[in-house]
């Protein structure tokens, strides 16, 4: 402890003021270019890490869109699987390690489960949401999934998890959360959060709980409009914040903040990413966190409307409290942001005994995660994990386990398999397109389904189902006796639940494969419904073997007061 200790401060006393400033700061790496813009964002603005989208084409916020035909269309990266993107890491890693002080950094990412993962290219095992291992009934299969998930990231140079996610989810219809979470009571998420943070400790890989202090009781989501939480705190309390008591307890050591305002705990109506009553007062003083705080990502409508510009935003979020700030941004909004923390600093608004403590936690956790001693990857075994057995059958383990027969009411399953089926299917490329390989590509269920069936046609809508698209699939339906469709809710795309009704009142046969166990995705009107938790291919593979009596549901309901008739 002396040695890190010593070492810190003895780094400390030697940074400028911008080097200190960019500590505080992540920056996002998009896609797989090691370009003009990694250099500047290290070498000028000494960012402390890099949050990755690894298959978007550039450091744009969400990607530089190229105009086709007048249409605003979104770019991809270059595709590069394990071992290629531990190579692109480690150049973008060697920038840092050869500027003055050799400051590593850290590459965090997203990798909750389902929908929700930006790691998925080259065959990466993609698991079910959190609330899908929940459905598994084993906290042992929870432990053993996310050590498969940080072996994966980790041998790829990936060092930060912004998961797991804490909120407890007691709001049927929220559009961020759903089944994010792991649960709707506070005991199941306190307990599985549990072995979520010991999975990654084992693994040396940074767990983040989100999003402090507890998003589940929302209806909005915070990437659009502005978000209040209308519990007391005594409910606060008792559910939302009861499984950060337990983790911080535990050791957690990085948490991050919500966007959302709470009047209950700061009555001023300020988010919680820029509220020092919450971000300083409670979670540091009254919870006694010791770790790193930082932000969601502060471009969220939900917390940079509030402000002149996201710089203001983000320097407002250190003075409250962060010691990072998420800042996944284009390049011209770059200086804004490292200038305004600086000006706050320069004016006292950021104290410089609050700054080198920002500083101190950031530095010490890349200590403690042995990112001094060792901050490159062997890329040569990095997709060793990912082409393990053990970890691709546990990733079909799990899509078997956490499967639950909604309902049937008709006794319709097993389909036989001499049935002529329709599969429907909506085009998502906002996520499909993380993949789009071998392993995981657009319109997978219906290849599944050709294993069992032996007439099958299929229809893939688009994102936003058409009038085209509806026309299209009832005129199919009219040739089968039944219809597989698959809803499956996201949070960025518009769902297919009318086209799915559309074909129940037309009298067809439906067969719903749904990743959610809410209104989301599950219309009341049909009859049949195979719950998976996820669209991943092991899940929808799963799936498909259910409907024709392949295989069964073994999931336990993980919710404690949301039921589904």
């Amino acid at each position: 402890m002396a040695g890190k200790k010593q070492f810190i401060n003895d780094l400390i006393s030697r940074m400028t003021l911008d080097e200190k400033v960019g500590q505080c700061i992540t920056f996002e790496f998009a896609g797989t270019r090691v370009d003009s813009h990694a250099y500047d964002k290290i070498q000028r603005h000494h960012c402390a890490g890099l949050r990755v989208t690894p298959h978007i084409y550039t450091e744009e916020a969400y990607g530089t869109r190229h105009l086709t035909t007048g249409e605003r269309i979104q770019r991809f990266a270059p595709y590069a699987a394990p071992r290629e993107y531990a190579l692109i890491l480690n150049q973008v890693q060697q920038i840092a390690l050869d500027s003055r002080l050799g400051i590593p950094l850290y590459f965090s990412i997203d990798q909750e489960g389902d929908y929700s993962q930006d790691m998925a290219r080259g065959g990466v095992n993609l698991f079910p949401s959190q609330m899908g291992l929940t459905a598994t009934g084993s906290d042992e299969m929870v432990h053993q999934t996310y050590r498969a998930v940080a072996r994966q990231l980790r041998a790829m140079g990936l060092r930060m998890l912004h998961t797991p996610c804490l909120d407890v989810n007691v709001e049927p219809q929220n559009p961020e959360i759903y089944t994010r979470s792991f649960s709707d009571d506070p005991e199941a998420v306190s307990r599985l959060g549990l072995e979520y943070l010991r999975a990654l400790k084992l693994e040396n890989m940074i767990a983040t709980g989100k999003h402090f202090p507890g998003r589940g009781n929302s209806m909005v989501d915070v990437h659009m409009q502005t978000d209040v939480n209308p519990g007391s705190r005594q409910q606060l309390w008792d559910i939302d914040l009861a499984p950060y008591r337990a983790l911080i307890a535990a050791g957690l050591p990085a948490i991050m903040t919500a966007h959302t305002i709470y009047p209950a705990l700061d009555d001023s109506n300020k988010p919680a990413s820029v509220s020092r009553r919450i971000t300083t007062d409670l979670l540091r003083k009254e919870l006694g966190f010791r770790g790193v705080i930082t932000t969601d990502a502060m471009e969220m409508k939900g917390v940079v409307d509030l402000f002149g510009s996201l710089g203001q935003a983000c320097a407002e979020a250190v003075a409250a409290g962060a010691d990072l700030v998420l800042a996944k941004t284009e390049a011209v909004k770059r200086d804004d942001v490292f200038n305004c923390i600086k000006r706050y600093v320069e004016e006292g608004r950021i104290p410089t005994k609050e700054l080198e403590a920002h500083n101190r936690r950031v530095l010490g956790l890349k200590w403690d995660y042995g990112m001094f001693k060792k901050p490159l990857v062997n890329a040569e075994r990095a997709a060793a994990p990912t082409r393990d057995p053990k970890i691709i059958q546990l990733c079909k383990d799990v899509a078997a386990r956490c499967c639950i027969l909604l309902r049937d009411r008709e006794n319709l399953l097993p389909l036989p398999a001499d049935m002529p089926v329709l599969v429907s299917q909506q085009r998502c490329d906002i996520y499909q397109k993380k993949g789009d390989d071998y392993w995981w590509h657009p319109n997978m269920l219906q290849e599944f389904v050709r294993r069992h069936a032996k007439t099958v046609y299929d229809y893939e809508t688009q994102s936003n189902v058409s009038e085209e698209d509806v026309k299209n699939t009832l005129t199919l339906a009219e040739k089968v006796q039944a219809v597989i469709i698959l809803c499956g809710y996201n949070r960025s795309v518009a769902s297919n639940l009318d086209l799915a009704r559309k074909l129940i009142a037309a009298g067809k046969k439906v067969v719903v494969v749904s990743n959610t166990p809410y209104p989301l995705s599950c219309p009341d009107e049909a009859g049949t419904i195979v719950l998976t938790f996820s669209t991943m291919p092991a899940s929808l593979e799963h799936a498909a073997n259910v409907i024709y009596g392949k295989a069964a549901c073994q999931g336990v309901w993980p919710l404690k007061n949301y039921r589904v008739d």
